[in-house]
């Protein structure tokens, strides 16, 4: 009897042992996503504990889309202002720094040289004008009356002359077929005594002369180096009482004002780009800060082994804060969404392969209910979301602490 009773006992044990362990595991399964929202469902409408939350009115506005690309910094003016001639430097007027006028005076070099230079040509242009005069008073050239057909013969020449100026400019006729053209012009004004002057000025060096006396005096005047252009000195290059030779480099200068961000631009984005657009500028000098800018000019041309086009952006630089070489990141706004409702992108997330918002109702001061909303979700940007439905104007939503929430669950709005 005893050893009967031994057995059932023991087989009630074993199959205690079984039943329990079955539980066990099944309790330790995971639960489904869908199994977990509603036991968290249950569990928060039976306590009365409200989740802190922030959060935010639905607005309606435009939503710019913005091609990011990466981009640096320079100046469309800027140079290296070297001597044009040799001498002492007398005096700098300028620092390191210091924004400078356009044409004002930056470096003086001793001119006492290049001046007597300049007296030297007046003098000899002077005893060459006195031989031309004394000369021309001496020859009889009595010039005949032109025919009719000289006249038009010069007339001719001289409208092909200016006819092939004109087609040089435009590149249509090579140097060499303009001077063929004028030879074959001043060749009959010679003949025909039109350029009597020119032919006993020649003969007694005047012009050559002149011409040297024009040389001397742009040399003298080259001794007072002027800026280019409106600018800021960015380094200096001489001393006073130094000794200086012709092409040495004297200083740099920058204009600050020109600034503009030269980037690229992937091949297959250049449909999103046309000069005018707008452009949202942020540098890493200054993280914090956005400048506005504009797409100004768009390289013809694909580089052929990167496959990217070169972006030119144009932006106000009157505070003088951006430097050439700076980084920056530039958003293209290529394209805006008009008159939408939006949302900031941490405002949703995704439960059961949907979007969800949380709405914010049933408001007594701090305290609310959220309202679980399902959400149609289009276009975005860096920061905003365009919704197609799900969301009204005004409606007030969870942007922080919604990762906890269930629906219906009790909040506590924080500032």
């Amino acid at each position: 009897m005893n050893k009967i009773i031994k057995a059932v006992s023991l087989v009630l044990f074993i199959a205690l042992l079984g039943v329990g362990s079955y539980l066990l595991l099944k309790k330790e399964e995971p639960k489904s996503e869908s199994e977990t929202i509603e036991a968290q469902e249950k569990e928060q409408s039976s306590g009365d504990t409200a989740l802190p939350v922030k959060i935010q009115k639905v607005t309606r506005g435009n939503l710019p889309m913005r091609l990011k690309i990466s981009a640096t910094a320079d100046v469309w003016e800027k140079t290296i202002i070297k001597s044009e001639v040799s001498g002492t430097i007398e005096k700098i007027n300028v620092n390191v720094g210091e924004w400078v006028k356009h044409l004002q005076t930056l470096i003086k070099i001793d001119d006492s040289e290049k001046q007597l230079d300049v007296d030297r040509a007046k003098a000899a242009k002077l005893q060459t004008l006195s031989n031309y005069l004394i000369k021309e008073g001496l020859i009889n050239y009595n010039q005949p009356e032109l025919s009719v057909e000289q006249q038009n013969e010069l007339r001719t020449l001289k409208d092909m002359f200016q006819k092939a100026l004109k087609d040089f400019e435009l590149g249509k006729i090579s140097e060499r077929e303009l001077d063929q053209i004028q030879e074959t012009y001043d060749k009959a004004r010679i003949y025909a005594g039109v350029m009597r002057e020119e032919v006993l000025k020649a003969t007694e060096n005047l012009t050559e002369t002149t011409v040297t006396l024009k040389q001397r005096e742009l040399d003298l005047k080259r001794t007072d180096i002027r800026s280019p252009f409106e600018g800021q000195i960015s380094e200096i290059k001489a001393s006073i009482g130094e000794r200086i030779s012709a092409g040495q480099e004297l200083l740099r200068i920058v204009n600050l004002n020109s600034v503009y961000l030269k980037g690229f631009a992937l091949e297959s984005e250049i449909r999103h780009l046309k000069p005018g657009v707008k452009a949202r500028v942020r540098f890493e000098a200054y993280p914090d800060q956005y400048f506005e800018g504009e797409l100004d000019t768009i390289s013809p041309e694909v580089n052929p082994e990167n496959k990217t086009i070169t972006l030119y952006v144009k932006l106000d630089n009157s505070r003088h804060l951006i430097m050439p070489g700076m980084h920056a990141e530039v958003d293209i706004e290529y394209k805006v969404f008009e008159d939408v409702i939006k949302i900031p992108h941490q405002a949703y997330t995704t439960r059961t392969d949907r979007s969800v918002v949380f709405a914010i109702k049933d408001i007594n001061g701090k305290y609310g209910i959220a309202d679980w909303r399902y959400v149609e979700l289009g276009e975005r940007n860096d920061e905003e979301i365009l919704v197609k439905s799900g969301l009204e104007e005004g409606d007030l939503i969870v942007i922080e602490g919604q990762m906890t929430l269930a629906h219906q669950s009790k909040v506590r709005i924080e500032e």
